[in-house]
Order: structure tokens, then C-alpha cells, then sequence
């Protein structure tokens, strides 16, 4: 059975909260979102399906279509994760290390919390950034 997008909003949060307790929600909107919208991410059931949407500057830059409430919990994850991971970067900075060292281990610790194929994909992700962009330890 599909959500409603009340019904999504609900789900969602619970599940993200009971896990990393109350986070900023100011750039998820539960809300049927479309190129005009104000400039954030838009996540919405419609037509038999979960949409995620993220309008910037008039235009659609991103849109992803699921009927997998996990890829939704992660993309939302990728939004309010951030906010904690980077703070607890900045309060743990390490002298001539490379300051994701620390943001990139919260942030596997973070998807960690949601089972095995969140911290894997993680992983993966923060394997492919850094295959570009190598930590630069001084």
C-alpha cells in the first residue's frame, strides 16, 4: 500500500527521528512541488508513487521516482544527516588531517543506524568521492 503524502510525511519522520532525534527539517517539503517552487526538495506521492523533487532557480535540477519508502528515507537522510555530520566535523577537527575524514565517519555512522544497505551505499559513495578527490592530509 502506497502512502499518502500526509501519510508519507508521518512515516518518515518517525523514522528518522526515532533514530537521530529531533533534526532541521526547513529544506524537506512534504508538498507537491514543481519548477516554480521555492528553491528546496519536494517529496510527494502521486500517480502511484514516491517523488523527489528539488527545484533551484525556476528550473527542476533533480527527479527521482520510487515506490521504495527506503530510497526515500535515504534521500531525506542526505539532507538532514549533513547538518549533524558537519558539526560534528567542526568540533572534531583533527590538525593536518583532512577535515572529511571526520564528516565522512559521522556520516557512515549516521546510515549506519538504518541497517546494513544504507551504511554499504554510503560507503560506496564516500569511496567514489574520494577515488576523485583523495583526502589531502597536510
Amino acid at each position: 500500500k502506497m502512502y499518502t503524502t500526509n501519510e508519507l510525511e508521518k512515516y518518515i519522520t518517525a523514522q528518522i527521528e526515532s533514530k537521530l532525534g529531533s533534526v532541521d527539517w526547513t529544506n524537506v517539503n512534504f508538498t507537491e512541488g514543481n519548477k516554480n517552487s521555492v528553491e528546496g526538495t519536494y517529496i510527494f506521492s502521486k500517480d502511484n508513487a514516491y517523488h523527489i523533487l528539488f527545484a533551484e532557480k525556476g528550473k527542476i535540477r533533480d527527479e527521482k521516482v520510487t515506490t521504495d519508502e527506503k530510497k526515500i528515507i535515504y534521500s531525506v537522510l542526505d539532507i538532514v544527516s549533513f547538518d549533524i555530520a558537519m558539526k560534528f566535523a567542526i568540533s572534531n577537527r583533527e590538525k593536518h588531517k583532512d577535515f572529511r575524514r571526520k564528516l565522512f565517519e559521522k556520516e557512515v555512522e549516521i546510515y549506519s543506524l538504518f541497517g546494513d544497505d544504507f551504511e554499504k551505499n554510503k560507503k560506496r559513495e564516500i569511496e567514489e568521492i574520494l577515488e576523485e578527490n583523495p583526502y589531502k592530509d597536510i
